[in-house]
């Protein structure tokens, strides 16, 4: 497109024309000048505000409070000081910067509901001092008689009014098409992933807060002029939903929508308070209908309608590609007088009475593929959140190079040259693949915090985003949004945005999880490229992949370092293949229940060609699987194949792309969890998941239906509850919980119960009992059994299901299992 074209189709100048036809037309409607200023000053309020909504993603109720009192500010600046209506605005503007200054220092501390309520009660408290120092403010009847010398023309001061709204506006336009207003995007999207590119996303809000108060002050300012006084009135609470409600009509996620949203709010108001003094009753049901209907507001009916192209907050013109393989500009990776370029040493942490970290040891050399592995909960992605500080650790030393960073925040860590991904992908699904690789190229560009240049003006920015695209693979999706990316692609996008900040470490958490096995070549293939060029920590359960992959390897297993070693040597240590496998060469200790097979059970549920997963992330594969009455199935596997899929798709917590799941004859594959609670199959999730602000009686009660458990069969099942039962559950051990959250499932009418890793984390004499119990179930109830330890599946399963990567590899008795040692090493262990 042409400069001519893209100027004529600029919002900022479409915007101008409207407010110089606005005092034109209106009059022909019977109405007046004053309100053509008025939608152009609320527009300006209402961009203020959806600097931090839309732009953002902070949910602020305080707008109010910076209109109000830049209102006041510019009214009294006009009748004590010389200097005219100019520079009283100019006063008004710049003491509600100074207030948002002030207010986000405070506020901002806190995130949420939280964030919100304290915006909402400095609006309230600001109103309260308005009200009543009368002698400042003029009380209840306001500053009177705030003159405007020079423009008392309603027509003059509108076109005065408009000028200056149509520069802020194209200043705003600037500074959120500028890289710092990228990274405001960025933020709103996934604050957490922009804190791991080594933004300071604090600053980057508090920014965005006082930019935001500014120009609303403008906004405030302006309309003191109009009305020619001040009222407490703008800073009330009822008022402070006011920006609200004209950013959702016009559409959050477009430029010019609160122009839209402003004219509809005050047109409506102004003709429905004609009528009756109830207006609010109308308008109410036309915003309810607006946000049922078209959550982008006007701007969305009209893209629908017209299908024309949008202007929406981020731009999505395709820039010119600069093809390329990139050749990573490392930073020199500091290494310790012991050669390692990070270390840990004695990291220690728990929550609560859960260890998942006991004195953790670990040292990733200059230009190794380092993988950390072990069994679920063994504390792999906690040792990755301390390491890059999403968590602090309660004790010991993390150093990079001779460093120490174990309370550098998190920015800080990434900007000495940490980068990392994400175990669950953690990308900006609403901004396009280019744009999440420019945003991560950016970080180490002084410009990050340019407010003026476009973003996309940065030359060797672009050139090294596209060079990064075209080195994963995935340049040909670049003006596609991560969110519509297959979850192969999201992995590879993943990978760019960590190369992106030129690190001299890498921490991959799992890149492989959930993917096909095309795709799973093809990134592994990508990681074993980037050895050598980084140092590489990579957390992941496909083991045989790893052992093929990595230079070195250290295994955890409850939070303790258990091995570090060669490949070779960690696939024959007899404590490593002990933790995934439990004691393989153990013989069930009562086999007659192998042996207890029957064919003559009826089918309680069965698994029909079931294919699941997350979004674009496929994890079940055509799953077949049944369960008769009566009957104990064991579900084995890797970490990361898929087995609490399954769990949570028979639950209904998600619901499969395809198959058919049956529980009594009865189709419940779309069924809700609670519809399917109520059909008779219970849950025992994975951490136990109790409630911990309730005592053991309670969390019992509050499951407790007719025809399930009785709180006596409960304590009597686990004797410790009884002695427990007034205990909140945040108090108790980690074996305590798991009884807990197995006597709560029992609570309601309960034919089949599904345990998630029943004996994670649990001391042998823990699990002795927590087994002792389980066998116990056995007569009240089928059971789906997922567990690692082979030795504690074979004492009271009937029949053993094996899956990799999403299929179902075996199917038979935990006998042959058992007698099988080479197809547990190949579906289940550790074999080079």
């Amino acid at each position: 497109m042409s400069d001519f074209g893209r100027g004529f189709r600029h919002p900022v100048l479409w915007a101008a024309v409207v407010f110089a036809i606005l005092p034109f037309v209106l009059p022909r409607f019977g109405s007046t000048v004053s309100l053509a200023t008025e939608i152009a000053i609320y527009t300006l309020y209402g961009l203020g505000f959806n600097l931090l909504l839309g732009y953002s993603g902070l949910v602020s109720f305080g707008a109010s409070a910076f209109f109000g009192m830049a209102s006041y500010a510019a009214g009294l600046a006009m009748i004590h000081m010389p200097g005219g209506v100019l520079l009283a605005i100019v006063f008004g503007t710049a003491f509600a910067a100074l207030l948002g200054l002030v207010l986000g220092l405070l506020i901002l501390r806190r995130r949420g509901i939280y964030f919100s309520l304290l915006t909402l009660a400095f609006t309230q408290l600001f109103y309260e001092i308005a009200f009543k120092w009368t002698d400042l403010t003029g009380g209840e009847n306001g500053l009177q008689g705030v003159l405007r010398p020079g423009l008392a023309d309603a027509m003059a001061y509108h076109f005065f009014a408009a000028t200056l709204i149509v520069a802020a506006m194209y200043i705003y336009w600037r500074i959120v098409h500028a890289p710092f207003g990228r990274v405001l995007q960025a933020i709103r999207d996934n604050e957490q992933r922009v804190q791991c590119l080594g933004y300071d996303t604090q600053g980057y809000k508090l920014g965005a807060f006082v930019l935001s108060a500014a120009f609303i002050g403008l906004a405030g300012s302006l309309l003191t002029f109009l009305i020619q006084g001040v009222y407490a009135d703008n800073l009330s609470w009822q008022h402070a939903g006011d920006p609200v409600m004209m950013t959702i009509l016009g559409g959050i996620h477009h430029f010019l929508g609160p122009l839209w949203g402003s004219m509809i709010y005050i047109a409506l108001r102004d003709q429905l308070s004609s009528y009756t003094e109830h207006w609010w009753l109308a308008f109410g049901t036309i915003l309810i209908a607006f946000i049922l209907l078209s959550p982008e507001g006007m701007c969305g009916i009209w893209s629908r309608l017209t299908r024309a192209p949008r202007w929406t907050l981020t731009r999505n013109e395709p820039l010119k590609k600069v093809s390329g393989v990139l050749q990573p500009q490392l930073r020199a990776a500091a290494r310790s007088d012991d050669g390692s370029v990070l270390s840990v040493r004695g990291l220690r942490k728990s929550f609560g009475s859960l260890v998942v970290a006991d004195d953790v040891r670990l040292e990733l050399r200059r230009g190794e593929l380092h993988s950390l592995i072990g069994p679920n909960g063994a504390g792999k992605t906690t040792l990755f959140n301390m390491l890059t500080g999403l968590i602090p650790c309660d004790g010991g030393e993390i150093r990079f190079g001779e460093r120490d960073i174990t309370r550098l925040p998190v920015h800080r860590r990434i900007t000495a040259g940490l980068a990392r991904s994400f175990q669950i992908v953690s990308i900006f699904r609403d901004l396009t693949v280019f744009e999440t690789v420019r945003i991560a190229a950016q970080a180490q560009s002084s410009h990050r915090r340019n407010l003026w240049r476009d973003a996309y003006g940065f030359a060797d920015i672009n050139a090294k985003s596209w060079m990064l695209l075209d080195t994963v693979g995935i340049a040909d999706r670049a003006a596609e949004t991560g969110g519509s990316l297959a979850h192969g692609e999201q992995r590879l996008l993943e990978i760019a945005v960590a190369l992106a900040t030129d690190p001299s470490v890498l921490l991959l958490d799992e890149p492989l999880a959930g993917l096909a096995d095309a795709d799973r070549e093809r990134v592994a293939r990508l990681i074993r490229s980037l050895a050598g060029q980084h140092s590489i920590l990579l957390i992941e359960h496909d083991v045989d992949r790893v052992l093929t992959l990595s230079d070195r390897i250290t295994v955890l297993h409850q939070g303790r370092v258990i091995a570090t070693g060669a490949p070779q040597e960690i696939a024959g240590n007899p404590e490593v293949v002990a933790a995934y496998l439990g004691c393989p060469g153990k013989a069930p200790t009562t086999p007659a229940i192998a042996a207890a097979l029957r064919t003559d059970r009826a089918p309680l549920l069965t698994l029909q060609h079931v294919t699941a997963g997350y979004g674009a992330s496929l994890i079940l594969h055509g799953v077949d699987l049944r369960i008769d009455d009566g009957e104990v199935v064991a579900l084995l596997g890797r970490n990361g194949v898929g087995k609490t899929t399954m769990l949570r798709t028979i639950m209904g917590v998600l619901k499969p792309v395809s198959g058919r799941v049956v529980f009594r004859g009865t189709d419940i594959t779309r069924a809700s969890p609670d519809r399917i609670n109520r059909l008779g199959i219970s849950i025992v999730p994975e951490g136990r998941r109790i409630f911990p602000n309730l005592s053991v009686q309670e969390n019992l009660q509050l499951a407790q239906r007719p025809g399930g458990w009785s709180l006596d069969e409960a304590y009597d099942l686990f004797p410790i509850l009884l002695a427990r039962a007034a205990a909140r559950g945040e108090s108790l051990s980690g074996g305590e919980r798991q009884m807990l959250a197995i006597a709560r499932a029992m609570m309601a009418p309960t034919s089949l119960i599904l345990l998630d890793e029943p004996f994670e984390g649990l001391a042998p004499t823990v699990v002795a009992e927590v087994l002792a119990a389980v066998m116990r179930l056995k007569d009240r109830t089928s059971i789906l059994l997922v567990e690692q330890k082979v030795d504690i599946v074979m004492q009271m399963a009937n029949r053993s299901y094996v899956m990799v990567n999403g299929s179902i590899a075996f199917e038979g008795t935990p006998a042959a299992l058992h007698h099988d040692e080479e197809l547990q090493q190949k579906l289940l262990g550790v074999a080079v």
